[in-house]
C-alpha cells in the first residue's frame, strides 16, 4: 500500500501543471538548482582549507565535529520556518477504504524525499573523500556518515513533529524554540558547553564504529513520535481537545473596549493568529531576535556601536517590517467588502498602526534584556526602538499603500513569492538603512551617544506628530484605495 501511494505522489509530481509553465522558467529553475548544488559541492570540498585559514594549527575534522551541534541547530531551524511537508496529500484518501496507519507511514517516509535532504549529502561526501578517511580511517569514516545521515533523518522528524505541533500548541513550540536558543548562548558564555559535550560523544562513537547503531534510536523515536501525533490529530477538530465544550472564537475580545480601532486591530491579531504565512514570517523573527549576540562581545570593547544599532533595528522591527510590507494586501480577498461598508479609513488605518505600535514595543522591551549582557547597549536599544515607533511605522504604513499585488495568508511563506513586488525592496531602504544613515551623519558632529539621543528624540517627535502623520497618510489611502482594490480582483 505505501508503495502505491509512493508511486500516486511521484505521478502527482510528475503531471503537475508546475511543469506546464514556459520552458524558459523551466530552465531558470534548473539553473538555480544545479547552481546551488554546485554551491554546497565546492563548499563540502573546500571546507578543510577555510576551517585552516581560520583556525590555524587545529584539526579541520575535529573542528568540523565542534560546530556540529550549531549545524544541526541551524538545520532543525531552517526546515520548521521554511521546509514544507506533504501532510495534504493525504487528504483524498482519508473518505477510502485505506488504513490510517499506511497514510502516515506514506507522509513519513514521503517527507525523507526531500531536496532538502539531498543538499546535506553534497556537502558531507567531499569533506569525508578528502578529510575524514584520509585521518580517520575507512570504517570510522564510514560510521561518521551514518551519523550525519542520522542526525539528518532526526532533524527531518523532529521539525515535521514541531511544525505539526505548532498548530495545536503554539506557544509551547515557540517556548522550546527560545529554550534552545538560551541553551545556545549558554554554550557560547562557557556557561554550559554543550557543543563540547556533543563534539565528545561524536568522536567517542567515531573511535568505537560499532556504537553508530545506536544513532538509530533518536531517529525512530523521533518518527514514531510525529507519527502518534498525526494519528491523534488526523482530522482539524481533534485540534480543540477531547471533552472540551463549545465557546467562542471572539480571542482578543478585551480590544473591543478600545472602540473600532480595537475591533480592527483585534481583526489584524485573528489573521496573524489562524493564518499559516503571517504565523511564519513571525515565528522567523523570533530567531531574528538573537541577531544582536553576534556583536555584543566587539561592542564590550568599545566598538562597533554603529553595526550594533543596524542589528537591534533589524531584530526590533523585523517583526512588522515582514509582516507591515503586505500590511493592506493581507486585507486583499475582502478588501472591496471594506470599501463598500461604512468604514472610517482613519480607524482602519489605526488599528494597522497600533498592531505596528504593539508588537515594536514588545520586541524592544525584548531586546532591553540585552541590558544583563552588556548594559552599555540599553542606550541603542531605546534609540532603535523609539525611533521604530515613531518614525518607521509611518514609512511602512505609507508604502503598503504602492503594494497592488494580492496576498493569500493560508499558503505556505516557502518558497512563495505572492505579493512581492519592487515596493518591498524599496520599504528595506528606509526601514533598515535610514536610521543607521541618519546615527552615522550625527556621529559626525556629536558624540556617538548625542547620536543616539538624536535618533530617539526624531522617534519622540514623529509619535508626538502622529495625528497629523497619520492625517497623510489617510488622504494617500484615500488616493490609491480604487487602484488597490481594482489590482486586488487581477489573481
Amino acid at each position: 500500500m505505501i508503495k502505491d501511494l509512493l508511486l500516486h505522489g511521484w505521478k502527482s509530481q510528475v503531471r503537475s501543471p508546475f511543469w506546464q509553465r514556459s520552458l524558459a522558467i523551466n530552465i531558470l529553475l534548473g539553473l538555480l538548482i544545479a547552481y546551488l548544488m554546485l554551491n554546497f559541492l565546492a563548499l563540502g570540498f573546500f571546507l578543510d582549507v577555510i576551517l585552516q585559514d581560520a583556525f590555524p594549527g587545529e584539526s579541520p575534522f575535529t573542528l568540523f565535529n565542534g560546530f556540529l551541534l550549531y549545524t544541526m541547530l541551524a538545520g532543525l531551524a531552517f526546515r520548521f520556518l521554511m521546509q514544507s511537508f506533504p501532510v495534504l496529500d493525504i487528504q483524498h484518501y482519508l473518505l477510502l477504504p485505506i488504513p490510517k496507519r499506511s497514510l502516515f507511514h506514506y507522509l513519513l517516509i514521503k517527507s525523507v524525499f526531500n531536496v532538502v535532504n539531498v543538499m546535506p549529502l553534497l556537502f558531507i561526501v567531499p569533506f569525508a573523500g578528502k578529510v575524514v578517511f584520509p585521518e580517520a580511517g575507512s570504517t570510522s569514516g564510514w560510521a561518521w556518515i551514518g551519523l550525519l545521515l542520522a542526525i539528518v533523518l532526526f532533524n527531518n522528524f523532529l521539525a515535521f513533529y514541531l511544525k505539526r505541533q505548532f498548530t495545536a500548541r503554539p506557544m509551547a513550540v515557540l517556548g522550546a524554540l527560545v529554550g534552545l536558543a538560551v541553551m545556545v548562548l549558554l554554550d557560547r558564555k562557557g556557561l554550559m558547553p554543550l557543543s563540547g559535550y556533543f563534539a565528545g560523544v561524536i568522536g567517542y562513537t567515531i573511535a568505537h564504529p560499532a556504537w553508530v547503531s545506536l544513532a538509530v534510536v533518536p531517529v525512530l523515536s523521533a518518527y514514531f513520535l510525529t507519527y502518534s501525533f498525526l494519528n491523534r490529530y488526523t482530522y482539524l477538530d481533534a485540534l480543540e481537545g477531547h471533552g472540551q465544550t463549545a465557546r467562542s472564537t471572539q480571542g482578543f475580545a478585551v480590544l473591543e473596549r478600545f472602540g473600532k480601532v480595537g475591533a480592527y486591530l483585534q481583526l489584524e491579531l485573528k489573521q496573524i493568529w489562524r493564518n499559516k504565512r503571517p504565523q511564519t514570517m513571525l515565528a522567523i523573527s523570533i530567531f531574528i531576535l538573537f541577531y544582536p549576540f553576534i556583536a555584543i562581545d566587539d561592542f564590550s570593547q568599545g566598538e562597533g556601536m554603529g553595526l550594533l544599532l543596524f542589528m537591534f533595528v533589524l531584530a526590533i522591527v523585523f517583526p512588522m517590517a515582514t509582516y507591515g510590507q503586505f500590511l493592506i494586501a493581507w486585507d486583499s480577498h475582502y478588501f472591496s467588502l471594506i470599501l463598500a461598508r461604512k468604514v472610517s479609513f482613519r480607524e482602519y488605518l489605526e488599528g494597522k498602526y497600533f498592531l505596528f505600535l504593539l508588537f515594536t514595543t514588545i520586541t524592544t522591551l525584548i531586546c532591553l534584556l540585552y541590558g544583563f549582557v552588556n548594559p552599555a547597549v540599553l542606550p541603542i536599544v531605546l534609540a532603535a526602538g523609539l525611533f521604530n515607533m515613531g518614525a518607521t511605522i509611518y514609512f511602512v504604513l505609507f508604502l503598503a499603500t504602492y503594494n497592488t499585488r494580492p496576498v493569500d495568508p493560508t499558503r505556505s511563506a516557502m518558497m512563495n513569492w505572492e505579493g512581492i513586488g519592487a515596493s518591498q525592496f524599496i520599504l528595506l531602504i528606509p526601514v533598515f538603512v535610514f536610521p543607521w544613515a541618519v546615527y552615522g551623519i550625527c556621529s559626525l558632529f556629536v558624540s556617538n551617544l548625542g547620536a543616539l539621543a538624536i535618533l530617539g528624540g526624531l522617534g519622540l517627535a514623529g509619535a508626538a506628530l502622529r495625528t497629523r502623520i497619520l492625517s497623510l497618510v489617510e488622504r494617500q489611502f484615500i488616493k490609491r484605495k480604487y487602484i488597490l482594490a481594482s489590482s486586488f480582483k487581477q489573481k
